[in-house]
C-alpha cells in the first residue's frame, strides 16, 4: 500500500512541475526536493527521442523526470547555438542531461563528454546506451579537466548526490581521478577545430579554461560555463578573473538568455555565463 501512495504522490509531482513548465517555463526543479527517493524510472520521449533512466536519488536525474527538461535556460541556448556537424564538448556531463540534448540537435557531429565520479559515469554510459542511435556521436571518457596534467582527488557533495567537485587533498574517503588539460587531449585527437564547450565543474572552471587557452586561441568555441558564486568563496581567483582571462583572448562574456546582454565584469553574475568571440555570433541570430 505505502509504495502505491509514493507512486501516486510523485505522479502528482510530476504533473504539478510539467505544469509549472508550462505555464511559466520553468523546470519546477524545488519539487526535486520532495521527490521520494529510491526509485527509479525510465524515460522514454527526453528531448522527444531519448530513453533517460532515473534514480530519484540524484537530484538532477529527478528534475528530468519530474519536468521532462534540465535547466530549460541552459537546454535552449544549447539548442539554439549547435548546428548539425559541430563539434561540442561536454565537461562534467554527469548522467548526460545536457549531452542527449546536444545530441537531440548534432546530427552527426560529435561530442566528448567528460566525466572523472566512477559512479556517475556508470550512469552516463548507461543512458547513452539505452539509445544506440547516437553511439557514434558521443566518446565518453572517465577523466577530469583541469590546467595541466595531474592526479587528484574527487569528493562528492553529500546533499546533492552526482555533483562532485576536483580538489588536491586526498584522504580515504576521496576517489583519485586522473585530470588531463584540454589543449593536451585535443591535440592527440588531432581535432580538425571545436565548436562549443559546456563547463560544470563546481568552482573549478577557471583551471579548465587555462587549460584550454591554445583552443580558444586557435577555434573560438562558444563556452559555456558556470559562475555560481558560491562554488568560488575558498578559492584564490574570482569569476571576475575568470571572465578577464576570457577577455584577454577576445571573448565577449554575455548572458544565456535574450537579448544576450554583455555581463558587467564586477557582477551581478547569474548562475551560467557565456563567453562568445565575434566570429561566433552570428549563431546568436
Amino acid at each position: 500500500m505505502k509504495s502505491i501512495l509514493i507512486k501516486i504522490y510523485s505522479r502528482f509531482l510530476q504533473i504539478l512541475a510539467r505544469l509549472i513548465h508550462l505555464l511559466l517555463g520553468t523546470s519546477g526543479g524545488k519539487l526535486a526536493k520532495i521527490l521520494p527517493k529510491k526509485q527509479t524510472y525510465i524515460l522514454k520521449d527526453y528531448c522527444g527521442k531519448y530513453t533517460f533512466h532515473v534514480d530519484t536519488n540524484y537530484p538532477m536525474e529527478s528534475i528530468v523526470w519530474l519536468s521532462g527538461i534540465y535547466e530549460v535556460i541552459t537546454t535552449q541556448f544549447l539548442e539554439k547555438i549547435i548546428r548539425e556537424g559541430d563539434i561540442f564538448i561536454d565537461i562534467g556531463a554527469n548522467c548526460g542531461a545536457l549531452t542527449l540534448v546536444v545530441a537531440s540537435v548534432i546530427g552527426k557531429g560529435k561530442i566528448y563528454a567528460f566525466e572523472p565520479n566512477p559512479s556517475v559515469y556508470s550512469r552516463l554510459q548507461n543512458n547513452l546506451a539505452s539509445n544506440p542511435e547516437i553511439e557514434a556521436v558521443v566518446k565518453t571518457l572517465p577523466l577530469g579537466i583541469g590546467a595541466e596534467k595531474s592526479q587528484l582527488f574527487l569528493s562528492e557533495d553529500i546533499n546533492y548526490r552526482g555533483n562532485s567537485c576536483i580538489i588536491s587533498e586526498p584522504s580515504e574517503q576521496k576517489i583519485a581521478v586522473e585530470v588531463v588539460a584540454l589543449d593536451d587531449w585535443a591535440e592527440q585527437e588531432n581535432l580538425e577545430r571545436i565548436d562549443a564547450i559546456k563547463i560544470d565543474v563546481e568552482g573549478m572552471e577557471y583551471e579548465v579554461l587555462q587549460g584550454s587557452k591554445a583552443i580558444l586561441k586557435k577555434y573560438h568555441p562558444i563556452v559555456y560555463f558556470e559562475t555560481i558564486s558560491d562554488f568560488f568563496t575558498h578559492k584564490n581567483y574570482k569569476i571576475q578573473t575568470i571572465y578577464e582571462f576570457l577577455s584577454s583572448l577576445d571573448y565577449q562574456i554575455i548572458n544565456p538568455q535574450k537579448p544576450y546582454l554583455e555581463i558587467p565584469f564586477s557582477g551581478f553574475y547569474p548562475p551560467n555565463s557565456v563567453a562568445i568571440h565575434p566570429s561566433k555570433k552570428s549563431r546568436l541570430i
